[in-house]
């Protein structure tokens, strides 16, 4: 069963390059995960960028954040966390991180036994 991640994001006044450096980075990483299914960036104007990632089960999205510590650091450093939806069984780990975080929602499946 897939667990997916949408998050978006807006960079902070001129740390846009730094921003962009590491988003692609951690696509570059993210292509070398076996168990990262997809991870892709979006962006419709300068500044705000989404991020789609699918990855096999939550404890991969936590590999590959542990793997990419340093550029989620820059990441979170450059830019604000507008939103992220999370969908699918989500671990204990994803439950804490979402509960300290207001613009982060979680959906388990619907009908599934996990939900």
């Amino acid at each position: 069963m897939s667990f997916f991640v949408c998050a978006r994001f807006d960079v902070r006044d001129g740390r846009q390059a730094e921003f962009e450096e590491a988003a692609l980075a951690l696509r570059a990483q993210a292509a070398e995960e076996p168990e990262t299914r997809t991870y892709r960036w979006f962006s419709t104007v300068p500044g705000s960028y989404v991020a789609l990632e699918e990855y096999v089960d939550s404890d991969a999205a936590m590999e590959h954040n542990e793997r990419g510590a340093k550029w989620l650091e820059i990441v979170f450093d450059c830019a604000e966390l507008v939103s992220a939806e999370i969908y699918g069984p989500a671990g204990a780990w994803v439950r804490e991180w979402a509960a300290s975080r207001p613009q982060v929602t979680l959906f388990p499946e619907f009908g599934s036994e996990s939900a």
